[in-house]
């Protein structure tokens, strides 16, 4: 591509004029040599001025509007020819549906893997829908049909509640629907009721249910403000009621506000009441002396209230198996006497194998 060039601003300096040499008018004229081969190229050349001319420039503008048109024209695009259209003769509708029908076999053809697994994934979700929906009548049909109406309530394992009782703690009612009825739930209302300890509920269809349930077995009363019932595994689980058991050892001499505030005092207390209990079973005397009260002495130790007349037994701190043992071994020796002590006293610090007994 030709390129403008910018005009520049420097004046060239004119060229110099050469001396020209005169010659002297008192001298000879030199001889002359004969002439050489391109001796009057030279003579004409020297007969020219020896200013040389400058060379003419030519005007810009039009120079640069050239360069400028000669640029296009070699950027321009050329015109590609049209190709004539074919003239192709008309088709009728049935000839072009003739020829999609055979584009489509061919597009088919070429894809029939995919289409297959589209069809198989189309077919897999109108499968599922329908599964869906029948599952949701079947589910709305359950829960509202009458053959599934509750019939039976069976209750298993209750001694000191009675069946209607385990029922409103249940939550359960004939004639409502048992899917309405979870498992789950319906145990957790019965674990809030103090007697029951632990709870099984099963559905049996079409319209049975079973709960058998495990109560609390109440083996001592502790008096605080109030008395209230202690379990075997030493948890005060109930106020005593009306209808619950009386004929149950007591435990007295708490300090009722250190036993709700205290944890400690409180578990200690009632562990050692289970403790002592179980062996005054295991020593054989339950039944022969039931206990009536279990007493705290604070720094004492332990004192019991056995029989129908309240015989008074000292145990003291410590080593109450023992302890029961040789009160066994006394009132058997005193039965063949056919005598009953009024206290036994088995606190002796200095002699634990010494027993002092009060005759009436």
């Amino acid at each position: 591509m030709n390129r403008r060039r910018a005009p520049s601003t420097t004046r060239r300096k004119p060229a110099r004029k050469k001396p020209v040499q005169r010659k002297p008018a008192d001298k000879k004229k030199a001889a002359k040599r004969p002439p050489r081969k391109n001796v009057a190229a030279k003579k004409t050349a020297t007969k020219k001025s020896s200013r040389k001319a400058t060379p003419k420039k030519a005007p810009r503008k039009r120079v640069a509007r050239k360069a400028a048109l000669t640029d296009r024209a070699q950027n321009r695009r050329r015109p590609v020819p049209k190709k004539p259209r074919r003239a192709e003769p008309k088709q009728n509708w049935r000839e072009r549906a003739v020829g999609v029908r055979q584009n489509m076999g061919g597009w088919v053809i070429r894809r029939r893997g995919s289409i297959r697994r589209v069809g198989q994934v189309a077919a897999l979700g109108l499968v599922l829908t329908a599964l869906a929906w029948l599952g949701d009548r079947t589910v709305q049909y359950a829960h509202s049909a009458d053959a599934f109406a509750i019939r039976e309530i069976i209750i298993e394992g209750n001694h000191q509640l009675e069946d209607i009782d385990v029922r409103r703690a249940a939550r359960l009612q004939i004639g409502s629907n048992v899917f309405e009825v979870s498992s789950e739930g319906t145990r957790n209302y019965l674990l809030q009721h103090p007697w029951i300890e632990e709870a099984t509920v099963v559905r049996k269809l079409p319209g049975r249910v079973r709960i058998a349930i495990v109560e609390r077995k109440p083996v001592a009363l502790v008096a605080l403000d109030q008395l209230y019932l202690v379990s075997d595994e030493g948890a005060v689980f109930k106020r005593l009621g009306v209808d619950d058991p009386v004929d149950l050892p007591v435990i007295t001499g708490i300090a009722s506000e250190r036993f709700y505030d205290d944890l400690d005092y409180r578990t200690a207390i009632l562990l050692r009441s289970m403790a002592l209990l179980q062996d005054y079973e295991g020593a054989g005397l339950a039944k022969r002396e039931p206990v009536s009260e279990i007493h705290f002495e604070g720094a004492h130790g332990i004192e019991l209230f056995v029989g129908s007349d309240g015989m008074n037994v000292r145990l003291g701190n410590g080593q109450h198996r023992q302890k029961l043992r040789r009160f066994r071994k006394v009132l058997e020796r005193l039965a063949r006497e056919k005598t009953r002590p009024s206290y036994v006293y088995l606190d002796n610090v200095r002699s634990p194998e010494r027993v002092t007994v009060r005759l009436p």
